[in-house]
């Protein structure tokens, strides 16, 4: 009895260690897909899958690091499945998906329809539903290839981490594929997907120019279908009133002629709808806390007046965002959304009711609360105190 028991335990542990032995693979031996692109173009997909070297990423066993490698596979299809699985032929490896951070879309292949890229996310075992969503009018594989400073990889750019960039001047909140999923579901939501472009100007090392990415606007969809592309001087108004955004910057009284420069901490807007029968209207409002960060003339030195002259800078940026919104029939502020979600009635009354939104007169009132709490030069000192300056 006993000898057949042993016999069955060696008999396992041989079985165990051979399928060990056959279906376990050195990490070293696998490929990792950093970012997935997706373009469209002569009426085809095509697909892009960036590899990044991981012994870039981390210190090998002398501490010191290589140039960033990266590696971008193409691929070609009639649908979006089929160009993934293109570069499948070429791969040598296995393609190991659960590290993808970024899904980047380029505009026409947006206008094509997002539904039809995100269905193949959603079914997927490997895909996870966290990496961060991006639009770009320019080339998938230009944008792929920007690294970061000092040799680091494309990991340590906006691309794959926003969040540090963001938290220093906030313009357009980042947002991830699980977010952008569930607006497009809901009854008019207009979602805004941040775009990239490679800044060629701004950076150079040994008087070489320096590519780096960075984001030029916002791509507007309205569900599923594509409504605008917003360039980034255009959407200043909208850092006050998305939700997400942390450190806002902004010349008094205007960009021209500036007397001084805030920067305004967490801005928080909300909308208040005002039922006018056949003439539906918002009020805006915002509150937020500022403090000067420069001065370049002595004027606006009373607090009430440098509160109001802010005030007015922020309304006229927010009016600006609306009017340009009604130009490119895309309801920027989401008031269709407000509409749906807290006054259903009035919405199902007028529905479609995003044309009826759209007009100069539906903003009518912005009032904003602003507390200015110091001049940074004295951080302990109230800034009631720049009037006897």
């Amino acid at each position: 009895m006993r000898k057949s028991i042993c016999t069955l335990v060696l008999i396992v542990e041989l079985l165990i260690g051979s399928g060990c032995a056959t279906d376990m693979k050195n990490i070293e031996k696998l490929n990792y897909a950093n970012a997935i692109g997706i373009d469209y173009k002569d009426g085809k997909y095509h697909a892009y899958i960036q590899l990044i070297d991981l012994q870039n990423v981390a210190k090998t066993s002398d501490g010191k690091k290589g140039p960033a490698r990266v590696w971008i596979g193409e691929g070609v299809g009639y649908t979006f499945e089929e160009a993934l699985f293109q570069p499948y032929e070429t791969a040598q490896e296995r393609i190991i998906w659960g590290h993808v951070t970024v899904l980047l879309i380029s505009e026409s292949a947006l206008k094509e329809g997002i539904k039809r890229i995100y269905d193949s996310f959603s079914r997927y075992h490997e895909f996870r539903l966290t990496p961060w969503v991006y639009a770009t009018r320019e080339s998938v594989k230009d944008i792929f290839s920007v690294t970061g400073f000092f040799q680091r990889s494309p990991l340590s750019t906006i691309l794959h981490e926003p969040k540090g960039i963001h938290s220093q001047t906030s313009y357009v909140t980042s947002i991830r594929l699980q977010q952008l999923i569930r607006q497009i579901n809901e009854p008019g939501f207009t979602s805004i997907i941040p775009t990239l472009a490679v800044n060629k100007i701004q950076w150079s090392e040994k008087n070489k120019p320096e590519p780096k990415l960075m984001i030029d606007g916002a791509i507007f969809l309205k569900n599923d279908s594509f409504r605008s592309y917003i360039p980034l001087k255009e959407l200043t108004g909208l850092r006050w009133i998305q939700p997400g955004m942390i450190r806002v910057g902004i010349p008094v009284p205007d960009h021209k002629d500036p007397s001084v420069q805030i920067v305004v901490d967490n801005p928080k807007a909300s909308l208040k709808y005002i039922n006018r029968g056949d003439r539906p209207q918002y009020d805006v409002k915002m509150k937020a806390t500022g403090y000067v960060v420069s001065r370049t003339k002595d004027d606006l030195l009373n607090f009430r007046q440098l509160t109001g002259a802010t005030k007015k800078a922020i309304e006229a940026e927010i009016r600006s965002l609306f009017r340009t919104g009604i130009a490119k029939k895309t309801d920027v502020l989401n008031l269709e959304y407000n509409l749906f979600r807290y006054h259903y009635g009035e919405w199902k009354a007028m529905s479609p009711a995003e044309d009826r939104l759209l007009t100069d007169d539906t903003i009518h009132d912005i009032h904003i609360d602003l507390n200015i709490t110091h001049t940074s030069s004295e951080k302990n000192k109230s800034v009631q105190g720049i009037g006897r300056h």
